[in-house]
């Protein structure tokens, strides 16, 4: 029995020498953000590891487990309401914003983490942080919030290496600081409505694009920050956060080429596939039997956690319910997320609308033979996941760029916001995806290799997270972090060439006017003396 104590004390022992202290800065108040972070957090507490996460979003489940911390930002959610807000201080995502007016959001949405770092609930976790003397072994931040993860490390915590993460398609923030250059002329920018392969005009419009609007959120965060640390650490301390993008020591992307498009990584950029596919719950009684008395299939109507389906406009939702009634006679029924109380003004019979629905489970059902969504990453993961053909309707972000690889895979089709007026185009958008069998057959596909990579997508985010905390990530730096863009594409190469070239020519070019003039001047001399 003693022998049998000593062997558990020991197994203990060891388990927790490999265990890290791990602080994630994850402010984004949406659900849809917050749900791989939320993944991974529970995994590496399971396994062991401190987890002190300062979050809109607890984990359900470790409320009150030793090795999880949580600091609790919740509040911030008033900063992204359900309402079209014309306040300067709140993000609002209940309308359409072109790539170009987009820009717009930045300064609420750079400032957001700023209010969440002053509130008490972080000042506490600070002062804690400060007179227990807690180190860090690693950072995990919100890609797009890095500067702030680097303005709140303190001394004991400044050579902790930092990952950052995002639930994005690709991580514009700081793939390039990381030596993944992004080549604009073969891979559509965040914000670009283009396939990875763009006509001469495409590429222009994409660079532009691209340069403006990182150029614009940059310009917003670096000011958020530097008001931040004013605040937070008094007059002199603004430049504390500066050369943020060279801070990150590794990237993970919730996602992977089958939602975006294959492009050159760096061995410090590590496309994940998505994090936050767990087992299947129940489905409440009710929606199982909506789904299972649909004599031909269920519609699945969602925006997803920002945009609100009661924010659409009256003309807009008259057609959309136009086109369900017509559908209830062929045995179609609609399951739609609609936020408000009461039901949707003149909906028919088919219809079902919920405030709350578990959208896994959903379209898991075999009866789901559609979905309409805004075209969030999560939204296209799942529907992949469940092999549900797409009608997608993006309204701002990544959404344009997402459901553009719908339309290009096969595997979903496109409504523009703008096209929302007319009945007949919503009908032909949700008729193709309903009666044309290539849906169905590219999305079989699809979604047969995307669960190959989903099915190693945890195991790979962990076993990075612990070897960056073990040993840092310089060893997978390359050169290319620390070149120019005028380095990077050859430019100071073909500089040399064609100066080279040039001198070439003209030394040709003097030795051939010097050969003839010469020449000439003995015909001349010879034409004289004859």
């Amino acid at each position: 029995m003693i022998f049998l104590h000593f062997y558990v004390i020991l197994i203990l022992m060891s388990a927790s020498l490999d265990a890290f202290k791990i602080l994630v800065l994850y402010p984004f108040p949406s659900l849809s953000h917050q749900q791989g972070i939320m993944a991974l957090t529970e995994r590496l507490v399971k396994k062991g590891h401190e987890l002190y996460v300062i979050s809109p979003n607890a984990v359900p489940g470790l409320e009150k487990h030793d090795n999880y911390t949580y600091v609790n930002t919740s509040f911030a959610y008033a900063y992204i309401p359900d309402e079209n807000n014309a306040d300067e201080e709140v993000v609002n995502f209940q309308r359409h914003w072109s790539k170009w007016e987009f820009p717009k959001v930045w300064k609420a949405f750079a400032d957001i983490p700023r209010r969440q770092l002053l509130s008490e609930a972080f000042l506490q976790f600070d002062r804690r942080v400060t007179s227990e003397q807690i180190h860090f072994d690693l950072v995990i931040a919100e890609a797009f919030f890095l500067p702030y993860a680097c303005a709140i490390l303190r001394n004991a915590t400044k050579s902790a290496p930092i990952i950052t993460m995002t639930s994005l398609m690709t991580e514009f923030m700081t793939e390039g600081a990381l030596g993944s250059i992004e080549h604009l002329s073969f891979l559509p920018g965040y914000y670009s409505a283009y396939t990875d392969r763009m006509s001469l005009l495409q590429k222009v419009d994409n660079w532009i694009a691209h340069y403006y609007v990182t150029g614009d959120l940059f310009k917003h965060l670096d000011k958020a920050v530097s008001r931040f640390c004013r605040e937070f650490y008094g007059p002199g301390f603004e430049n504390i956060a500066s050369g943020w993008r060279s801070r990150s020591s590794l990237t993970l992307i919730a996602s992977n080429p089958m939602y975006f498009y294959p492009r050159l990584l760096g061995p410090n950029v590590i496309e994940t596939g998505p994090l936050h596919f767990k087992p299947l719950k129940k489905l409440p009684q009710n929606l199982q039997n909506w789904l299972d008395g649909a004599e031909k299939g269920v519609i699945y109507f969602s925006l997803g956690c920002n945009m609100r389906g009661k924010s659409l406009d009256a003309n807009i939702l008259a057609n959309f319910l136009k086109l369900f009634a017509e559908l209830q006679p062929l045995g179609y029924r609609v399951l739609w997320k609609w936020e408000a109380d009461e039901e949707i003004p003149g909906q028919s019979n088919n219809i079902l609308a919920q405030k709350w629905i578990p959208q896994h489970s959903v379209l898991a059902h075999p009866k789901v033979k559609a979905f309409i969504t805004q075209g969030g990453l999560q939204s296209f993961q799942e529907a992949v996941h469940y092999g549900v053909p797409l009608v997608g309707v993006p309204f701002y972000g990544d959404h344009a760029n997402n459901v553009l690889k719908m339309v290009d895979a096969g595997i979903g089709t496109q409504l523009l916001p703008k096209n929302l007026d007319s009945y007949e185009d919503i009908k032909a958008a949700l008729q193709a995806v309903l009666y044309d069998d290539k849906y169905t057959k590219n999305m079989k596909r699809h979604s047969a290799i995307s669960h190959d990579f989903t099915s190693r997508a945890m195991d790979q985010a962990l076993f990075w997270v612990e070897h960056v905390a073990r040993h840092g990530a310089t060893h997978l730096r390359p050169s290319t972090a620390d070149a120019s863009l005028f380095e990077f594409f050859c430019l100071d190469i073909i500089s040399v060439i064609v100066f080279l070239s040039i001198l070439f020519l003209y030394i040709v070019y003097f030795l051939c006017r010097s050969i003839i003039a010469m020449i000439c001047q003995k015909s001349k001399a010879k034409i004289k003396s004859s």
